[in-house]
């Protein structure tokens, strides 16, 4: 009886190496685990985008802005409308009309 307990903890400890393994791997991007890698409510596809408080990179998201764009984005702030972006010579009328749906001009 002795030996089958052994058995017992050790195939209990390696089921909790395997767990940790497994979730340590999903959450430095190694592979998905469907409680991991679940979409956040605040995620950019269920909620607009702020352009007066994202940083550079949440603007990069955007199609049509690049690095220089955003940069600019950023430093022209605040905004009133999101239009304001044309308005302001920041991006053309082509790239708003990209992005117009994702974007909100929030005034806190």
């Amino acid at each position: 009886m002795p030996r089958q307990k052994e058995r017992e903890v050790t195939l209990y400890g390696f089921a909790i190496i395997a767990i940790l393994i497994a979730v340590v791997a999903a959450a430095i991007g190694g592979f998905e685990v469907w409680w991991i890698n679940q979409p956040s409510p605040s995620s950019p596809s269920s909620t607009l985008l702020d352009i007066n408080t994202a940083t550079v990179r949440e603007l990069t998201t955007l199609l049509g802005i690049d690095q220089s764009t955003a940069e600019k984005i950023v430093t022209e702030r605040p905004y009133i409308r999101s239009d304001d972006l044309v308005e302001k010579n920041i991006i053309p009328q082509a790239t708003y009309d990209k992005i117009k749906d994702q974007i909100v001009a929030s005034q806190k």
